[in-house]
Formats: C-alpha cells, structure tokens, sequence
C-alpha cells in the first residue's frame, strides 16, 4: 500500500494507491469517492475485490475529514460566499479538478477505467464523466443526493453543522451517532456491526471539514449537462436509504444514455459497507475484465 499526501491548491490530501493482488504495475485504475463525513475506509471491502480482480485502485480523503486537514490557506481558486456556515467555499467542479490531478500525480497518467463515489462522492463521479469524458471509461455512481442540489435538504444541513458545533463544544457526539444511525437502518447485528465500524470513520471528520463539504453540496446544479455523458454508467440506490429519492435517481438514469439503474434491497445509505458481497459483485459485473 502507498499512502501518501499529495497537494493541490493549497490542500494537502492523503490519499492511497494500491495495485492488484497479481502485482502489474500498468493495471487499469478505479478511483473511490467517499461519503461526507465517512473516509476512504469506507471501500476497504471495495479495494479487496477490486485487487483481486486484477484492478488498482486510487483513493482520497476529502478535505478536513480523516488524515486530510483543513486548507492551510486561502488560494485564488477559493471564493467567498455572502451567505454560509464557512467562509471558505469549494465548488464541485474544484474538487472534480482535484480529482483529476490527484489520478495524474497518483497514477503518473489521466486514464481511469473507473470513478466510483458514494452520497456526494456519487455526484462527483458524474461530474468526473462531464469534465474528463475522454480519461474514464465507466462511473458508478451510488446513492447521489440529486443531479442539483436538493431544496428541502438546504435546511437540514445547516441544521446538522449546529449541532457539530455543539458537540465540538462540548466534547459530545450527538451528530455522529445521529449519521451512523441514518445511514444504516436496522437491528439486527449485522447492521449494528457496520453502524460500530462507520462510527469509528465519522469521528475522523473534523467540524471544519464538515462545513465546507455541507456549502458544496447545497450548491451544484448540473441538470443541463448530465444528459451529455456517454460514459457506461451505473446508478444505484439503496431501498433503506431515507436520505435519497429513487424515483429521482431512476430518472437521473434515464436521462444519461444506455445508463444502467440498480436498487440494492433492503441496503441504507452505504451499500460498499452495508452490503460487500453484492455491491462488489454489481461494480465488477460492471466494470469487466481487467
């Protein structure tokens, strides 16, 4: 595994890279995006089967969340918002871009034969296909909030930064808990398992962190341009997922040509998590040979 920091404007993002179980060094790479607040560990059942199929794999941790701090410093690519929790603001498209030139200083190229994202990571994958059409060849994008950014949402994120704010005031962890539990519906064991071990993810992202990812999220609106994409494409969505529309995401799939749309039964907001066995099975199902 190399782990290892790698800056682009004024970010220092940890990321790490790892070839396949059978050791070539030119494999075809698959980049994972992961779910604000979560971190990269949240595909480390991922990368498993995507080594073993004979993929390499690239991952980030988003900033201010896990072993990525907050910028050090204002860059000129950074605007200033008149209304927000943080007065810092990263669009999309700017971590779309970060995106880019961590796969060609991570990879030493641009080709990817996969994005992968989760929740906002899954918006970012789209806009990776958008942006970079001709260095991915497939996206999978799963249980992404919305082409736009939803209306009735707006409020609720801010509502959840007050509440970070209080438990950083107070040592609590109310949010956290309050995420794990969203998430990931359901008693059974199996479930409180993967609740305990995403507990563990969310308590790496700082409030800072969380902020700044909670304006981009509340700002993107890629409704004129999604239906350009040509890439392969898969949209996916859990059952249990309270925090998604399916209906949305199906429609999402049929505006983007040949998409293929998937609704994993009875999976919450996390299915590379809650569900190993069958999300692997889906993105290689996808993703072929290597």
């Amino acid at each position: 595994m190399a782990s290892t920091n790698t800056e682009v404007e004024g970010i220092n993002y940890y990321t790490i890279y790892e070839t396949p179980h059978n050791g070539n060094p030119t494999a075809p790479c698959i980049l994972l995006v992961h779910a604000l607040m979560s971190n990269l560990n949240m595909y480390d059942a991922t990368v498993s089967a995507l080594h073993a199929a004979g993929y390499a794999t690239l991952r980030f941790d988003h900033v201010g969340h896990h072993n990525t701090p907050p910028p050090a410093a204002r860059t000129t690519s950074q605007r200033r918002m008149s209304v927000g929790e943080g007065s810092l603001v990263y669009h999309m498209d700017d971590i779309t871009r970060h995106m880019h030139q961590l796969v060609k200083e991570r990879t030493g190229g641009a080709r990817l034969k996969g994005v992968v994202g989760c929740s906002i990571g899954g918006v970012l994958a789209l806009r990776y296909a958008m942006m970079f059409p001709e260095e991915v060849e497939c996206v999978v994008s799963i249980a992404a909030p919305g082409i736009a950014a939803p209306e009735d949402k707006k409020v609720l994120w801010s509502e959840r930064i007050k509440v970070f704010e209080e438990d950083a005031r107070s040592g609590g962890d109310r949010l956290c808990r309050e995420t794990v539990a969203r998430w990931f519906p359901g008693e059974d064991r199996e479930t409180e398992a993967v609740r305990a071990e995403a507990l563990t993810h969310v308590r790496t992202c700082s409030l800072e962190g969380y902020k700044l990812l909670a304006d981009t999220i509340r700002n993107y609106d890629y409704r004129a341009e999604v239906g350009g994409i040509r890439n392969r494409c898969l949209i996916a969505g859990g059952t249990e997922d309270g925090a998604i529309s399916l209906p949305a995401l199906k429609e999402l799939a049929s505006q983007i040509q040949g998409a293929k749309y998937v609704e994993l039964e009875k999976a919450g907001h996390l299915p590379p998590m809650q569900q190993p066995e069958k999300f692997n099975k889906l993105l290689l199902d996808m993703l072929g040979s290597a």
